[in-house]
């Protein structure tokens, strides 16, 4: 007889203050995401939609209860849920949604916050973005024969720590989730990894190491320090990091530890971590292949460091695959090669005006080599623009938009900065025509929100003109309308 298994579906809330793994997953027994919705709405309306989520869900997944505070009657389709959603819930930076998942980044109150509603149909169709997601307790320890022929590579590009490759076979990965500050504090933690060791001689091939370190991330350096001549592995080396004063700073350089490790060792004993760091709460677990620290940050917080090598890799590819992508994307379905500091988006378009080999300025979406020109252009608004003419691959004019935010007939600008050369003019009427047609293209009809103001951004009066007309009521913010 077949055995049919109830659809289900999954609130994962990511959160610093959610416990050692930084996240909550809560398992529900409804169908799909708007099932969920639609069963609940009404008993989540009639009450205090705050503490009966609470309840439901065992945490309070910030600003979801907004969602069903207003009055209205409860979404038909996933589109009307987008368009709930993206309207109600409060300081969202991002909400992507499709036929299976709203996925939210919000600016929490003491630093971002992210949620996913999934379906585990979702789930099921992508498993290399959602295991490590729906994933709830640590890593486990086993590592067997590989599940595939085929050696594990990871979905980024990871950030090798030596010049070049060891001789030894195997390849350590390290992925740190780590909160250094309010803003970007989900997500952009790159992968990086030590090819020719497995994790049985991490430490050892830490230690000897004869490369720089200044592009290590502090916490790498740390351990780096702290394994003892003659220890192999890294378990001892990560007992005495949860001794380790501080890993973040409020200003200033980015503190660098000592280079021997008993001037390391001596540190430890005379700058002890600070009382809130209650270092009898970390979790070390190692096994032969995985090693993983939940390390206690202070008050309520965890940060989470994982180590593994090829072999568990190779035994695990879904879950390893998912870490790495959980590390830099706040959004495990992200897909785009956004810029680094473009948030996970399904609506976020950034354009830019750039020079090209001819000379000649052409208009288009932004790629991630555009980056490093994207800020020099940031940094210009505010240095003075060495001197020369534009060379190719300069970029002259970015703007970056959210499209269908917060309904489906308007949009929202992200960003917004034209040269302050003699081609500003220029470059903001050609950024606007080529805006201009896509958004036409879209069903876009007007954009709302800030709008950049001609005193702050040379040459927007212009690039908003080219664009459509601006209505300025002066009750209510500006609107512009798209012709």
């Amino acid at each position: 007889m077949a055995i049919f298994r109830r659809a289900t579906m999954y609130v994962i809330y990511r959160s610093w203050n959610q416990g050692m793994l930084g996240k909550s997953v809560r398992h529900l027994a409804e169908p799909t995401v708007l099932d969920w919705v639609r069963n609940v709405w009404s008993v989540a309306s009639a009450q205090d939609a705050y503490d009966w989520l609470t309840r439901e869900l065992g945490t309070n997944v910030y600003g979801l209860d907004r969602l069903f505070s207003e009055e209205g009657s409860a979404p038909e389709t996933m589109q009307e849920l987008r368009t709930l959603a993206r309207t109600r819930l409060p300081d969202v930076y991002q909400c992507n949604v499709d036929e299976h998942s709203v996925r939210v980044l919000a600016n929490g109150l003491d630093y971002e916050v992210a949620y996913y509603l999934v379906d585990d149909v979702a789930i099921a169709a992508d498993p290399e973005r959602w295991s490590f997601a729906v994933h709830n307790g640590p890593l486990p320890e086993n590592a067997g024969p590989p599940s595939s022929t085929t050696a594990f590579t990871g979905p980024i590009q990871v950030t090798d720590l030596a010049d070049h490759p060891l001789t030894g076979e195997g390849i350590v990965y390290a992925v740190l989730l780590t909160c250094k500050a309010k803003h970007n504090s989900i997500g952009w933690d790159p992968t990086h990894a030590l090819p020719g060791v497995r994790l049985p001689q991490f430490g050892a091939a830490l230690r000897d190491l004869d490369t720089s370190t200044d592009e290590w991330p502090l916490e790498l350096e740390v351990l780096r320090v702290l394994v003892a001549p003659g220890e192999d592995g890294i378990e001892a080396a990560l007992e005495r990091c949860n001794r380790w004063p501080e890993y973040t700073w409020i200003s200033g350089e980015e503190p660098r530890p000592p280079r021997s490790h008993i001037a390391a060792l001596r540190l430890l004993e005379t700058d002890p971590p600070k009382p809130e760091r209650h270092r009898e709460r970390t979790v070390i677990q190692v096994g032969e292949h995985v090693a993983q620290m939940f390390i206690h940050d202070g008050y309520d917080t965890f940060e989470q460091w994982f180590f593994f090598d090829d072999q568990w890799a190779g035994t695990h590819p879904d879950l390893a695959t998912s870490l790495i992508w959980f590390a830099y994307h706040w959004d495990p379905l992200c897909s785009r090669r956004h810029m680094y500091h473009t948030p996970c988006s399904d609506n976020r378009v950034r354009y830019v005006a750039v020079v090209g080999d001819d000379g000649q300025t052409q208009v288009r979406e932004a790629q991630p080599h555009d980056e490093p020109r994207v800020w020099d252009l940031r940094r210009w608004s505010y240095e003075k623009r060495p001197s020369g003419d534009v060379t190719a691959g300069e970029v002259l004019g970015t703007v970056e938009i959210q499209f269908q935010q917060p309904s489906p007939d308007t949009c929202e600008f992200t960003h917004f900065q034209i040269t302050r050369t003699r081609h500003g003019q220029a470059v903001a009427a050609m950024l606007a025509r080529h805006v201009r047609q896509d958004l036409q293209d879209a069903g876009i009809t007007r954009i709302t929100g800030w709008l950049p103001e001609d005193y702050l951004y040379p040459h927007s009066r212009r690039f908003l003109r080219t664009l459509g007309r601006i209505h300025e009521p002066s009750d209510r913010p500006s609107i512009l309308f798209i012709q």
